[in-house]
């Protein structure tokens, strides 16, 4: 059996990086790091190690650049999602909120049929391998509040005011 091969890159995006990797046609990562060290760091664990080439996704990254820019984008890329039943559901649920929206933990834990898993729901989205193409940033408190700290909350409310769903 032929191994597909795996590429990554990354798109410097003003206070983070976002880094992504693909194993042959599909996309396995995309991910939100503090500097490209960081990404390079992550995938170095990964065997056999995926080869930088940015050529190999310059859709991509012509993508996430008009995403940054304020527009709507629609990354309708070929993924592969390696996860327990619980979190593909709730990960392609989470796939189906529209640009500008948010819907809030408990909301996406109705929708799959487990009302009160709602910090599942939470737990399944912080381990989510393709953020933006899941965009698990547009899930937030009942109280319309951003969770999480640091680092992260940042990137989510940046994303979240791009999108006009924050002010």
């Amino acid at each position: 059996m032929v191994v597909p091969e795996a590429y990554y890159g990354y798109l410097e995006a003003g206070f983070f990086t976002i880094g992504f990797m693909r194993i042959g046609d599909e996309l396995v990562r995309v991910g939100f790091y503090e500097s490209l060290r960081h990404l390079e760091e992550e995938v170095s664990s990964y065997s056999p190690r995926p080869k930088l080439d940015l050529e190999k996704f310059q859709d991509l990254i012509q993508d996430l650049k008009k995403y940054l820019s304020g527009r709507r984008v629609s990354f309708n890329y070929p993924f592969r999602l390696e996860r327990p039943e619980f979190e593909r559901k709730v990960l392609l649920k989470v796939r189906e909120i529209p640009y500008g929206e948010t819907r809030s933990y408990s909301w996406v834990a109705a929708e799959i049929g487990r009302p009160r898993a709602w910090r599942a729901v939470a737990n399944a989205l912080a381990r989510n391998p393709i953020a933006i193409i899941i965009p698990c940033h547009r899930i937030v408190r009942k109280d319309g509040r951003v969770a999480g700290s640091g680092f992260s909350r940042k990137i989510r409310e940046h994303l979240l005011r791009l999108e006009g769903a924050l002010p």
